[in-house]
């Protein structure tokens, strides 16, 4: 490393992130490796009552991040880079990447067609970005793709599965546990499960993410909000009884798994009802923990069985009986390791920080997404 790398590694960089949701608009402070803010800007739907788009509300959105930070007595100046929270965009490899005009455009046209405000993330962090002159960066995007080959294909002739998991949160949690184990996250393999409302089971291999469960598309454990498995027979079936295939696709993507067994996706009052003796929650709370044992060992087959580690997060994280239940399942794969909650925050100000550092390499979005057809078996 240089004297300027050697300068820029010691420095304890301030990163401010922008998380947007649907009623709100996570931001956080990050300096170092101190979390200084991690505050939430709650919305009033009467403030977007005059937008038609997501974008028109990003001046709102903007001026009362502004004010947050205004009272926490921010000096915008000290910050060193803002990251977004990458949404909306074509499929890409993992990594951080510069937000240009280009990234700008897709998110604000949502070109991967997600229909959700978190497209404006990237929005927000570039506006912020120019107003104080420094970079804008988004890390690990939702729609990152490193499927290998064979588990991008079916046995359908031109159709081919997508990448649907949780990215940011995995890849943060495997380059932390690397970092403890005095390894590098490109030197290992891990099956990381992300645990939330959905449940997303990925195999990591050198550094990528080469298959996966496909949360929300019908695919994978039994989850708290999201169906898991259900083949073409099933989807048959349902239709038979007068199901829509719209409905059966909410089902798979957000009202399915134990809130439609169960009328809830709290697995808290799931664990209630099981000690006030409903025997039928007793038996989709143990269905979803064999269904998330099953899809783990499924990973770590796609590594051929070379587990350095098996990684859990997510909220579900911090229920120990299913993570005791979870380890008696999967500790003949490789240890358990434990990371219970969502580490968004860290995720993209660690990716920043990385750039900022000399650490990492940002990359620049090509405009395409990162695989088509025409790439099958070439070299990656």
């Amino acid at each position: 490393m240089n004297q300027k790398g050697q300068i820029l590694a010691m420095k304890e960089f301030t990163i401010l992130t922008i998380n947007p949701g649907s009623s709100s608009t996570k931001y956080g402070l990050v300096k170092g490796d101190e979390i200084v803010l991690d505050e939430t800007v709650d919305h009033d739907r009467e403030e977007f009552a005059s937008c038609k788009t997501f974008a028109d509300q990003k001046p709102i959105r903007v001026r009362l991040i502004k004010e947050a930070l205004a009272k926490e007595n921010v000096d915008l100046n000290q910050v060193d880079a803002v990251v977004g929270r990458g949404v909306g965009l074509y499929a890409c490899e993992g990594g951080t990447y510069e937000i240009d005009d280009l990234v700008v455009e897709h998110a604000t046209k949502d070109v991967a067609e997600i229909h959700h405000p978190a497209t404006l993330g990237i929005q927000i962090a570039a506006e912020l970005a120019k107003e104080i002159g420094v970079p804008a960066y988004y890390v690990n995007p939702m729609p990152v793709d490193e499927l290998c080959d064979e588990a991008r294909m079916t046995g359908v002739k031109g159709l081919y599965r997508a990448a649907r998991s949780h990215p940011l949160n995995q890849k943060q949690v495997g380059i932390h546990h690397s970092e403890l184990m005095g390894k590098k996250y490109e030197d290992c393999n891990y099956v990381i499960l992300h645990m939330g409302g959905g449940i997303s089971i990925t195999a990591h291999k050198k550094g990528r993410m080469i298959d996966t469960s496909r949360a929300g598309d019908a695919q994978g454990a039994i989850c708290p909000n999201r169906s898991g498995d259900l083949c073409v027979d099933d989807v048959a079936t349902l239709m038979k009884r007068g199901v829509s295939f719209e409905d059966i696709y909410e089902l798979a993507s957000n009202r399915g798994g134990l809130v439609d067994l169960l009328g809830t996706d709290d697995v808290r009052k799931v664990k209630e009802m099981i000690a006030d003796g409903d025997k039928f929650a007793k038996i989709c709370y143990d269905a979803m923990i064999y269904t998330i044992v099953k899809w783990t060992a499924m990973m770590a087959g796609a590594m051929y069985g070379e587990v350095d580690g098996i990684l859990l997060t997510g909220g579900m994280a911090f229920d120990e009986e299913l993570v005791d239940r979870i380890k008696a399942g999967t500790q003949w794969i490789a240890p358990v390791y434990v990371y219970p909650g969502s580490f968004e925050t860290e995720a993209m100000a660690s990716g920043a920080i990385r750039v900022l550092s000399g650490r990492e390499q940002v990359k620049k979005c090509t405009g395409k997404p990162v695989w088509d057809e025409s790439m099958l078996g070439k070299e990656k």
